[in-house]
């Protein structure tokens, strides 16, 4: 049915959300304030919610900006509808206010923390909201030659000629490395690109069939083909890692702030996409669990993104990741100094330090936990058992945060401080920084 709307929030899946009549209805490429004509089909018998696609935009709301990239927005050229994006049409400050609401609405919905029941800080934003992608993943369309993304919500490719998230050097790679792949006859399934603005260079990680010494062959060709590309990190589906040339490259932790040092990094390797927003969520991490003199416990520790700024103000650090290339990646930047690395799974080690007894038993002043999406089911006990004083969990998913922080309330702390972080402007994903207290 085509029903009229008036657009009244953004939903936490990047839709504009507006009401007709008893009926919610979900609408993407829509801004807060739109009215707008929707093809909506009929809810399903006892729901009240639907989601429906934009016909006509028959006034703007306030929050309405022109998005800048021609491959954004509704259309039926293979141009058209990248799903690189959701909000590049919604002004910044009304992008922040949607993230600050789904994250404190996770935290009531799911986590029973009612708003009021703990301190709301306000949400850091990005230093740049656009441009500020030093990695991506993309999809490689052969048939084009190009590095692709997919149209949203399916699998059909944008044949992208610009990308307004990229930073520069990253979106001038993405366009070197599609036609180079090609002509090296190799056929990735995804290629991740990363850049680093301090080296003035990039790195790939390519999906293959195989990994063999044709391949490989092709790969060194590719790097010749491309002088940007510094290094590759090959791999088959379920193999190990094979690199070519030398796919690490170093990050600065502040950009701008050279005093603050830089980070080895590689593109298999998980690291936060926004640098400059990467630094802020560390400021805000650190001024929130104020790890002076203290040994700090760090779970999910990876290739050492907290670690370097945590040991230069903590007494010790003792830091826990299990083993492979990000936990390698720490150690040659960190090694040396009062760190200590442990090679594991993060929950079962701090259990394990939970029940040391006698005086060589470690203790902890304090903790700090970044864990990946799933989050760490069981953390609410672990640090009880631990009797830390005070921890910082870090997350990038709204839900999960809000279940781990239910648990940590049940175990005897209480949350302390909530810090929405802007990790990825023009989507709806959110970081959450939370101070527990025992």
């Amino acid at each position: 049915m085509r029903i009229p709307l008036t657009i009244e929030a953004l939903a936490p899946g990047g839709e504009g959300v507006g009401r007709h009549g008893e009926l919610t209805a979900f609408v993407p490429w829509t801004a807060p304030g739109d009215r707008v004509l929707a093809d909506v089909p009929p809810p399903r018998p006892g729901a009240a919610t639907a989601h429906g696609a934009l016909v006509e935009l028959t006034a703007p709301g306030e929050a309405r900006v022109a998005a800048p990239c021609r491959h954004f927005g509704p259309g039926p050229s293979p141009d058209a509808a990248c799903g690189g994006c959701e909000w590049l049409h919604v002004a910044y400050p009304a992008q922040l206010a949607a993230k600050e609401r789904s994250l404190h609405e996770a935290l009531r919905r799911i986590g029973k923390l009612e708003p009021g029941s703990y301190p709301a800080r306000p949400i850091v934003p990005s230093p740049s909201p656009l441009r500020y992608r030093a990695r991506a993943k993309f999809h490689h369309d052969r048939a084009a030659g190009r590095l692709v993304f997919f149209r949203r919500r399916s699998h059909e490719p944008v044949r992208l000629r610009e990308c307004h998230l990229l930073s520069p050097g990253l979106d001038a790679l993405r366009e070197a490395v599609g036609p180079a792949l090609a002509a090296a006859r190799l056929s990735p399934r995804e290629v991740a690109l990363e850049w680093s603005d301090a080296a003035g260079r990039g790195a790939a990680w390519l999906l293959l069939p195989e990994v063999t010494a044709p391949v490989r062959a092709r790969a060194e060709a590719l790097l010749r083909d491309v002088p940007s590309l510094q290094g590759l990190v090959l791999q088959a589906e379920g193999g190990q890692p094979v690199t070519a040339g030398d796919p690490v490259l170093r990050h600065a932790r502040a950009p701008g702030r050279p005093e603050a040092g830089t980070q080895r990094s590689r593109p298999d390797v998980f690291q936060q996409a926004n640098r400059g927003a990467n630094a802020r969520l560390v400021e805000t991490a650190l001024e929130l669990l104020a790890p002076a003199g203290e040994d700090v416990l760090e779970l999910h520790c990876g290739a050492g993104n907290f670690t370097g700024p945590l040991s230069e103000q903590a007494r010790s650090v003792s830091a826990v990741e299990v083993q492979g290339p990000a936990l390698d990646l720490a150690r040659a930047d960190l090694g040396g100094r009062n760190v200590r690395f442990f090679a594991g799974d993060a929950l079962a080690l701090a259990r394990a330090f939970g029940r040391e007894a006698g005086p060589g038993a470690r203790r902890f002043g304090a903790a700090l936990l970044d864990p990946p999406r799933e989050g760490a089911r069981g953390i609410g006990p672990a640090l009880r058992d631990l009797g830390v004083p005070r921890a910082v969990y870090v997350s990038c998913d709204p839900a999960t945060f809000a279940r781990d922080l239910r648990a940590c309330v049940e175990a005897g702390y209480r949350v302390a401080a909530v810090v929405p972080v802007d990790m990825f402007p023009q989507t709806h994903h959110v970081e959450g920084v939370a101070l527990l207290e025992r």
